[in-house]
């Protein structure tokens, strides 16, 4: 590894600690969460006792200590291949028992994109028409056409056969997210071990399962994408290559956010061709293929609607999310306030004088934060808490139209009955778990310095922070980095038990 490189990670590193620093911080006394009607999506905050929240972190970690020692059975890996197939496995089949009990169907977004692929298959192209929804929102039409087969096979189960295709798909985050690990860890049995568990218990990537929307469908795209990435880097194939620019479009397409995941690809590649001037080439062939994958596909999309578009129907510029996110009504921090559908609206629908009020109203926000910094602060740790410190993740509330009688167990968690409040002290516990392992992790690595590419999904969430501090605020945002950062809590919580090890028995050396 050059030493450029290194240094470069060295000093993500540090950039990162801040982050995961502030996260911990605040996940230590407080928690959010959605204690409002089943039908509000806003976070509410609870405060945490400091010292109860230590002694659950020590408890969990003296669990996981003892459970890595389990790992041992793990060594070789057809063994380990074997149990990612069983927890594949399993996932479907508790994914399939959610969506069969849970009894939910689709509303807000996720509902619209699907009765409009509905009006689509019967030839209804309304809402492209201007100030129609697909006209507006262009960038939901990856996963309109997405749906577009489930409604003509299977009619008005369409939505359901979606929610099963969803389930099937899981296995694709389980195998690529442990491909990735195998890499980033150097093929470490104990740490793969560890991951798999913490996949396997993450109960927010169940519950998003009946979501009819591209969260999961792009994440399981993003994540093959960033296998196909590391595998090309470690043996280049053209094979590999076209994998990466095939996936990445596609997760693009079914979820606009990934181009934070597009980012992060590109930063590690521009890093690669810097410092390796051996391997310099692969590294520019790679970028090409991760832009031409993005554009290729986003042609596609465009291409295929290009007859039934209103070319003068304009679209909701970016900089009103921006301004939204900038928001502080009723003490919703950057919460969704319909100020980008009004002000799109009041201005005639044209897109060139909605940006100028835009800016006109950001400029006011940033003159009140200048005059008023202790507020500005104050404004975006709440926003930040809001999204980043809600362990649940909004899984429920995103999922709460009930249409008939739920599962006991199901009922249970919505209700926030019994088995509800042990999977949310569970999920706390976790976060808990997530944010000190990483932040151990990065002080770790800092020093010892690591190949950028292996920080690929951690430069991705670090964008996805940046991200959601100026954008449009909802926690449901956040839950595909939580599935990103999986890898490196799995790496923390082994370089803990390393130092557990030492500190107890001078035995650190036999766990690294």
């Amino acid at each position: 590894m050059k030493e450029k490189e290194r240094i470069l990670g060295s000093i993500f590193c540090s950039f990162a600690i801040v982050m995961y620093g502030l996260l911990f911080y605040y996940c230590l006394g407080l928690t959010g969460e959605n204690s409002g009607p089943l039908s509000e999506e806003f976070i509410y905050f609870k405060k945490d006792s400091v010292l109860f929240n230590f002694i659950m972190l020590g408890a969990a970690f003296s669990v996981l200590y003892f459970l890595a020692k389990l790992s041992v059975f793990f060594e070789e890996k057809k063994r380990r291949n074997i149990l990612l197939a069983v927890v594949s496995v399993w996932a479907v089949l508790f994914a399939v028992y959610w969506i069969t009990t849970s009894k939910t169907f689709p509303q807000g977004d996720p509902g619209l994109i699907l009765y409009y692929a509905r009006d689509i298959c019967k030839g209804d192209f309304t809402q492209f028409q201007e100030g129609g929804y697909l006209a507006v929102y262009p960038h939901q039409l990856g996963m309109v056409t997405l749906l577009l087969p489930f409604v003509k096979l299977f009619g008005a189960n369409d939505y359901l056969a979606f929610q099963y295709f969803t389930a099937l798909m899981l296995p694709f985050i389980f195998v690529s997210g442990t491909k990735i690990l195998r890499y980033i860890s150097n093929d470490n049995a104990r740490v793969e071990f560890l991951y798999i568990f913490f996949m396997t218990t993450c109960f927010p990537l169940y519950a998003y399962t009946p979501f009819v929307y591209g969260d999961l469908c792009s994440l399981e795209m993003g994540m093959l994408a960033v296998w196909a990435l590391l595998s090309c880097l470690e043996r280049f194939k053209v094979y590999k290559l076209i994998a990466l620019g095939a996936t990445i479009g596609v997760a693009v397409q079914l979820r606009m956010n990934m181009i934070i995941l597009v980012i992060s690809l590109v930063i590690v590649l521009l890093i690669k061709a810097v410092c390796d001037s051996a391997g310099r080439w692969r590294a520019a062939a790679m970028g090409i293929a991760v832009i031409v994958g993005v554009v290729l596909f986003q042609g596609i999309i465009d291409l295929a609607y290009y007859n039934v578009k209103d070319k003068e129907a304009d679209t909701f510029p970016i900089s009103t999310f921006i301004v939204m996110g900038l928001n502080d009504d009723y003490g919703r921090p950057g919460w969704d306030n319909c100020y980008s559908y009004e002000l799109f609206f009041e201005n005639g629908m044209d897109t060139e004088l909605t940006k100028q009020q835009a800016m006109n109203d950001f400029k006011s926000y940033l003159t009140l934060y200048k005059n008023n910094p202790t507020y500005m602060a104050e404004f975006f740790a709440r926003k930040m808490n809001a999204q980043w410190n809600a362990p649940m993740y909004q899984c429920i509330v995103m999922n709460n139209y009930v249409t008939g009688e739920q599962g006991r167990l199901t009922h249970s968690i919505y209700t926030r009955g019994r088995a509800g409040r042990v999977i949310e002290k569970y999920m706390k516990i976790y976060q808990l778990v997530l944010y000190s392992s990483i932040l151990c992790l990065l002080f770790v690595k800092r020093k010892k310095g690591e190949a950028i590419e292996k920080y690929t999904l951690l430069i991705a969430a670090f964008g996805g922070f940046l991200f959601s501090l100026m954008w449009e605020a909802k926690t449901r945002y956040v839950f595909p980095y939580l599935i990103m950062q999986l890898p490196y809590m799995a790496m923390g919580v082994h370089e803990i038990i390393i130092i557990i090890k030492k500190n107890i028995g001078g035995k650190g050396k036999q766990y690294q």
